[in-house]
């Protein structure tokens, strides 16, 4: 499996919320995102609060936010999306 180094992932964490950002740096991982996230909404029946914010034509940031997860269940969501997208490190 070849890792994914371009997209690059940043999570935070706090009791209840969780947040997860996707860097992207091309419209074909941009989609790659889309598709992982859409899988991951359909395996967990969880649906995140997302923005997608665009740097410019190509490059932009994928938010992904949980507010009142209780049962910390947005940890197996974004290891879902991760392994998806073949990113092995989350700062």
């Amino acid at each position: 499996m070849k890792k994914n180094c371009d997209i690059k992932a940043y999570h935070e964490e706090e009791e209840r919320y969780s947040r997860l950002v996707l860097e992207y740096h091309s419209t074909k991982q941009r989609q790659e995102i889309c598709d992982a996230v859409a899988k991951a909404i359909e395996k967990f029946d969880m649906v995140p609060y997302t923005i997608i914010t665009p740097k410019d034509d190509k490059s932009g940031e994928y938010l992904l936010e949980f507010h009142d997860d209780y049962d910390r269940r947005s940890g197996d969501f974004f290891e879902e999306i991760l392994k998806l997208l073949k990113v092995d490190r989350c700062d």
